[in-house]
This record gives C-alpha cells, sequence and structure tokens, in this order.
C-alpha cells in the first residue's frame, strides 16, 4: 500500500512533485551530461590515437603485427565486456525503448561501465559505429541511477530514464531541443507534459556543459545558399531517392544481422575476426573506419569528386552493415546521418551543374538529406529536422527538409518497411530469450493522451475495454485534476493516469496504446 500512496501522491501534490523531478532533472543533467560528455572524449581521442597510428604503420611490418595482435585482444575484451553486462550490447536505444516499455531492468552502473570502455574499444578498432545511440542509454542509465539514489516511485524512474536519454543526444550534438523531441517522438511516442518540462531543464544544464568542454561552434559550418523557388520540384525527386535509399538501408541492417547470428562460432572468434577484418579497412581504406566524423570532415573541405562520393557511399553503407550486425557496442545515428550526407553531396553534384544551380548549393542538399534518410530510415522526421536546424545553427532549409523529408517518411513506410529502431528493439525482445523474472511488487503510474482519432471518446471509463489489472486513478482536462468515477466521459486530450504493478506494466502499456492507438 505504501507504493500506492507513493506513486498517487506525485498526482495530488503536484507541483511538489513537480519541484522534487526539477532537482532531480537538474541532477540527471549534470550526472548523464557529464558522462556522455566523458565517452565523447574518450571516443575522439580514440578515433585521434587511430588515425595518427595508421600514420606511421604502412611499410612497417612489425607494427602491422603489433597493430593485429591488439585488434585480436580487443575483440576478446568486447566479448568478456558484453557476457559480463548483455544490455551493453549493440546500439543503446532499442535497450531504453525497452526498458521504459518494461520488458528490461539493466544494471545501470554496469551498463554505464561496459558501455564506455567498449565504445574506446571499437573505435580504437576502427568499426563503423557512432556513440549517439550509446550515449543515448549512458544518459539513460545515468538518469536511473539518479532515481535510484533518491528511491522514488518507478514512475519517477521511468521519467528519468527518458529525461536522461534526450541528456544523451543534447550532450552528443550539442542540440538540447532535438534531444527532447527525440525522446517524445522516437522512444516515449507520446506527450507527457511533466517529462517535456523536466527533460528541457535536463537538457539546458548538460548543453551548458557539453559547450563548456567542446566550444560552442555548430557541427556543420557550410556556406548557405537557397533554393531557387522555381526549382523546389527537385526536392521530390530527393525525397523519393531517398525513401528507397532509405528503404534498401533498412532491410541490409536486418539481413546482414540475420546472417551474422546465424554464424555457427563462438562470439569471442566473432568478434576477434570483426575487429581483424576492421584493420583491414583501416590500412586500405581509412576514409570510411569509425563513425564517420573523418568523412564529414572531407566534406568540409571540398566536395570529393562523383566518383569518389559514389564509392566512399556504397562502402561506408558496406561496412556500417558489417560493423553494427556484429553486434558490438556502438550505434548507427552517425553512420546514418553521414550517409544521408553523402546521398546530398551526390545528387547535388549532378543536379547542380544540369539545372545550372549555384554549386554551392550542393552544401544545402547534404543537409537536406541528413534531416531526410534519418526521416526515411528512423521514421522520426521532426526529430530529425531540429538536430539539422541546431547542427547547422541555422533555419533556412527549414522548408525544404520538411518537404524532403517528409516524402522520404512516406516512401519506405508505403513500401511495408519498420523504422530501424523499432525493428531492432523487436528482434531485441526476440533474442532475450531469458526466463521472465518477478520483480518485487511495485505500482507504475503512466499517463496516456486520447487522441483525436480514438473510437472511445464520450465513453464512459466502465465502458471503455481498459486492461482488468490496471486502474483509472485520475484525468486532467484543461489543466484541472479530476478524480473520476466509473460514469465520467473521456474527451480528447484528455491525460489520462493509469495505475498498474509494474510486472503487469509491459502488457498493460502495450494494451492501452493499443486501445488509444498510440
Amino acid at each position: 500500500m505504501k507504493s500506492v500512496e507513493k506513486t498517487l501522491k506525485s498526482v495530488a501534490e503536484n507541483p511538489r512533485y513537480i519541484f522534487k523531478l526539477t532537482v532531480q532533472g537538474v541532477m540527471v543533467g549534470i550526472f548523464a551530461g557529464l558522462m556522455v560528455c566523458l565517452y565523447r572524449f574518450l571516443l575522439y581521442g580514440s578515433e585521434s590515437v587511430l588515425r595518427n597510428y595508421l600514420k606511421i604503420i604502412h611499410g612497417n611490418v612489425f607494427y602491422i603485427i603489433l597493430f593485429f595482435i591488439a585488434l585480436a585482444v580487443m575483440g576478446l575484451l568486447i566479448d568478456c565486456l558484453i557476457k559480463w553486462e548483455r544490455d551493453s550490447a549493440g546500439s543503446g536505444i532499442p535497450q531504453v525503448y525497452a526498458e521504459v516499455k518494461g520488458h528490461m531492468e539493466a544494471n545501470w552502473a554496469k551498463v554505464l561501465v561496459s558501455k564506455v570502455v567498449s565504445g574506446v574499444l571499437t573505435a580504437l578498432g576502427g568499426l563503423s559505429l557512432g556513440p549517439e545511440g550509446p550515449s543515448v542509454q549512458i544518459g539513460g542509465m545515468a538518469g536511473k541511477g539518479v532515481a535510484r539514489l533518491f528511491k522514488g516511485s518507478k514512475t519517477d524512474e521511468l521519467r528519468l530514464i527518458l529525461v536522461g536519454s534526450a541528456v544523451g543526444i543534447t550532450a552528443a550534438f550539442n542540440a538540447p531541443l532535438a534531444g527532447v523531441i527525440f525522446v517524445l517522438e522516437e522512444i516515449n511516442h507520446g506527450f507527457d507534459k511533466t517529462l517535456v518540462f523536466i527533460a528541457l531543464v535536463s537538457a539546458i544544464v548538460s548543453d551548458f556543459i557539453s559547450k563548456a568542454i567542446f566550444g560552442q561552434q555548430t557541427a556543420l559550418a557550410f556556406p548557405v545558399v537557397n533554393i531557387p523557388l522555381e526549382s523546389y520540384w527537385i526536392l521530390v525527386v530527393l525525397g523519393i531517392l531517398i525513401g528507397l535509399l532509405g528503404y534498401v538501408y533498412n532491410a541490409g541492417m536486418i539481413k546482414s544481422s540475420d546472417i551474422m547470428d546465424n554464424l555457427r562460432i563462438p562470439s569471442w572468434l566473432k568478434f576477434v575476426l570483426v575487429f581483424m577484418i576492421s584493420g583491414v579497412v583501416a590500412l586500405t581504406i581509412p576514409e570510411i573506419s569509425d563513425g564517420g566524423h573523418f568523412m564529414m570532415d572531407m566534406l568540409g573541405l571540398a566536395v570529393p569528386s562523383l566518383g569518389v562520393l559514389l564509392l566512399l557511399l556504397v562502402l561506408k553503407y558496406l561496412f556500417s552493415m558489417f560493423s553494427f550486425s556484429s553486434g558490438a557496442p556502438g550505434g548507427i545515428f552517425l553512420p546514418i546521418l553521414v550517409l544521408g550526407a553523402y546521398i546530398g553531396a551526390i545528387f547535388g553534384s549532378v543536379a547542380c551543374p544540369a539545372l545550372g544551380l549555384h554549386q554551392d548549393l550542393v552544401y544545402k542538399f547534404i543537409i537536406i538529406s541528413m534531416a531526410g534518410f534519418f526521416a526515411a530510415t528512423v521514421r522520426s522526421p521532426i526529430t530529425g529536422i531540429v538536430l539539422l536546424a541546431e547542427m547547422s545553427g541555422s533555419t533556412e532549409s527549414l522548408v525544404a527538409m520538411v518537404i524532403v523529408s517528409l516524402i522520404a517518411y512516406a516512401v519506405p513506410t508505403l513500401m511495408g518497411s519498420e523504422p530501424i529502431y523499432e525493428s531492432l528493439y523487436d528482434r531485441l525482445l526476440l533474442k532475450k530469450n531469458r526466463e521472465y523474472v518477478k520483480k518485487p511488487s511495485e505500482h507504475v503510474l503512466s499517463e496516456y493522451i486520447v487522441p483525436l482519432d480514438c473510437d472511445y471518446i464520450n465513453f464512459k471509463i466502465k465502458d471503455i475495454p481498459f486492461p482488468k489489472n490496471a486502474i483509472v486513478v485520475s484525468v486532467i482536462r484543461n489543466g484541472k485534476y479530476i478524480i473520476p468515477s466509473e460514469d465520467f466521459n473521456i474527451q480528447y486530450s484528455d491525460q489520462i493516469h493509469i495505475l498498474s504493478d509494474v510486472n503487469d506494466y509491459p502488457f498493460v502499456r502495450e494494451e492501452i496504446e493499443e486501445l488509444f492507438g498510440g
């Protein structure tokens, strides 16, 4: 009963509860921000070490042998880290999604250690994996650590995991708004006013920390040239092209993961071979090694020839597919953006001379295509648009990004392609193959907003088929809290608070999201 009282108290005493969560949000912003910045700093350093070593290794057989011995050791260490903490494998975003859905219960401290150390190893090994997915999980687990420190309710813990996830994107890109929107659009799949407020507080705190460490410059400093209005039709062509390539990307990532999972070799041998192949790539085609910062720097200096752009695009896609399907800790967020940038560079290199457009418009197509390819693969168009606006420090491309992103979103959706992170989440639940362990009884208060197309608008609560193991405890309507009776009529935009046991929460949430079309 104490758990129920604690959870209900958060609804009844909303102002005090918000103040408490705000304080916790500041702490999450500090802790998660520092952890993600540490991770980002170590990865930059590891990539720099690899680049410098590659400069002195060529032609020296002894150094090359040492390099491959080190790669083999790194593969063995990655295998040990994943066996030590299984929830640190892969991107990190599907793991956070599974945690807030109630399907996982990760050890936050072990994940933090394993994810940071393994991230350094994969960067030193040159695998084409990005830091942003792991940053989301690092931020989420830091949020969970703060929640455990305060010994709050399970509801508070889930909220702070989401808040920490927003910090992950914020500190990785210096993009606080994109961090908050990503959590709402991609992980939470709903609008929670309390979550938005606390996430913004944490994002601002972590953004300050990130900029104090890494500087205030934007990630993309490309020339800004506007596309003539009479040439806007070309954005439709670009959107369709990106949508088709997004479909190919998602299909390839899932297929390659299936192939890698079906290999009948020990996991330690798999990782050793993956690192060895990565070493060969680093020695022969160093441009496509690591997450993609080097390839982005190439575009910043000068756009390569069309042939070079095509070659790097194809090789980066294949190597990213190979690296991620291995199961090594690391994300696909940055590689997706890099591939989008090269699609835009190729498109611009063809379109600008063919249509007589200003040559600097190639950079415009790069930014637009980064947002579009993100929408085509992740299926979170708003996040992609806001993220690129923050990365470029300009809203000049906003309308063009919206047009391309919407088309790029629609094409693979109509073709039946699932968003990449949802596909990875489904695979994660299937691959877990763990016995269900009943947790100590604790109550979770979850919030759902009634959408405009809900079939149960103006229905009484008693006539709505809510799960039997869940209780509607309160409704917020027009900013006012209401304790509803069973004859209370549900209306559009009502915020409904539902109480369930932590063991029933994953199934309750799925049923209610289906009920409300979530």
